[in-house]
């Protein structure tokens, strides 16, 4: 699997709780087939058609929106975080990019 992390800015929230990924080059996300076939490994906590919030095996819940923006919550370190947004991110583009 490719490294995603590369792609993507990392800015780090106010509340220095969460982790904003945002995709160097924009993308779209098609949440509809997220909803219709949710990646694998991943628990959907959260859909509408203007954004998901999914929840990995390890406990980091992603909000991901429709520009590709993510926020990644409750990591237990900034590289943790960084490293969920980059596969969230490799997820994206391999099976829900429009």
């Amino acid at each position: 699997m490719n490294n995603r992390s590369d792609q993507i800015y990392f800015k780090l929230c106010s509340d220095h709780l969460s982790l904003e990924a945002i995709p160097k080059t924009r993308i779209r996300v098609n949440f509809t087939k997220i909803r219709e076939n949710p990646p694998e490994d991943y628990v959907i906590v959260m859909w509408t058609p203007h954004f998901a919030v999914v929840r990995n095996q390890r406990g980091q819940e992603i909000t991901l929106r429709g520009d590709g923006r993510m926020l990644v919550r409750n990591a237990k370190s900034e590289i943790i975080a960084r490293e969920a947004a980059a596969e969230m991110m490799s997820l994206v583009l391999k099976d829900f990019e429009i």
